[in-house]
């Protein structure tokens, strides 16, 4: 079981407490207020310059959309620091850049881990300029812009953000808003979590898809830090769309497929993977899909 969300959840609350005053001390359990945000340790000057300069040549590599061809975006963030979230990221960023046909047009952020860093920061800061970089770059009307999120996740909801440096959250209605913002209308957003299936209410319309590892109620498993693959990304990446699959049915693949894990190995409640599939995306799913 996906425990890691119980021990973020601990030391928010102890950097509240040393952060907040006495008369908020008592009443405040989020300290952004439902924003998307983090409390955050700067870097060393030398680790600030590099990660910044990563960031930015991430956003710079960044293709532009092709006029009158719809054109697929890729965002993927790890957000929490334990090295299974990052493998999962890396690689299904690679698997999902060669399904969709996204070479060049693809952005991987990651939280870390105990090396020096590979990939951007999944901070705030940057993922918001991740989507703001992408939404700027796209056409709304024409292209499809792919989101895939991994971490431990929370009861309320929320993503968990933790690295070394940094710890927050991120909550259904904060990644709607950031696409909202950023001007993305036709969405794909899978989110590999525990009660991940919170995120399918707040995103869900006739533009966007939702895939998730686990009902708004449930665990998922598989995220030890030994891991390759929590249980969803094995089973939906590795497995379903490596095979071959196409997203929406490979998702149906990876369900029966985690239903045999969780059953074989006693876990329960089984974590229920959720979807909610807008007739529109869908459509745009499957032209990106059988582009060549």
């Amino acid at each position: 079981m996906r425990g890691g969300w119980r021990h973020w959840r601990n030391a928010l609350a102890a950097v509240l407490i040393m952060a907040a005053p006495a008369t908020a001390q008592q009443q405040a359990q989020d300290p952004f207020n439902g924003q998307f945000g983090a409390m955050q340790l700067a870097p060393s000057a030398p680790e600030a310059a590099r990660l910044s300069r990563m960031m930015g040549d991430a956003l710079s590599a960044l293709q532009p959309e092709r006029p009158g061809h719809q054109d697929v975006y890729l965002i993927v963030a790890a957000l929490w620091g334990e090295p299974v979230f990052e493998r999962e990221a890396t690689q299904a960023e690679e698997i999902l850049r060669t399904h969709l046909h996204a070479e060049g047009r693809s952005i991987l952020l990651t939280a870390g881990g105990e090396g020096a860093r590979a990939h951007p920061d999944s901070t705030p800061e940057n993922i918001a300029a991740a989507i703001g970089q992408v939404g700027s770059m796209i056409n709304p009307n024409e292209d499809l812009v792919v989101v895939f999120i991994t971490s431990h996740g929370s009861s309320d909801g929320a993503a968990a953000l933790r690295s070394r440096q940094t710890i927050g959250a991120l909550r259904p209605p904060n990644l709607r808003d950031l696409l909202n913002q950023a001007g993305i209308v036709n969405r794909v957003v899978i989110v590999s979590a525990c009660f991940s299936g919170a995120f399918i209410a707040p995103l869900a319309d006739d533009n966007t898809i939702v895939l998730t590892a686990a009902a708004p109620d449930r665990t998922s498993f598989g995220c030890q830090p030994e891991r390759e693959w929590t249980f969803f990304g094995d089973a939906y990446f590795n497995h379903a769309v490596r095979g071959g699959a196409g997203l929406l049915p490979g998702f149906e693949q990876a369900k029966t497929l985690i239903t045999q894990w969780e059953h074989d190995q006693n876990l329960t409640p089984p974590s229920n993977p959720q979807k909610w599939i807008g007739a529109h995306a869908a459509e745009m799913l499957h032209r990106a899909e059988a582009a060549h």
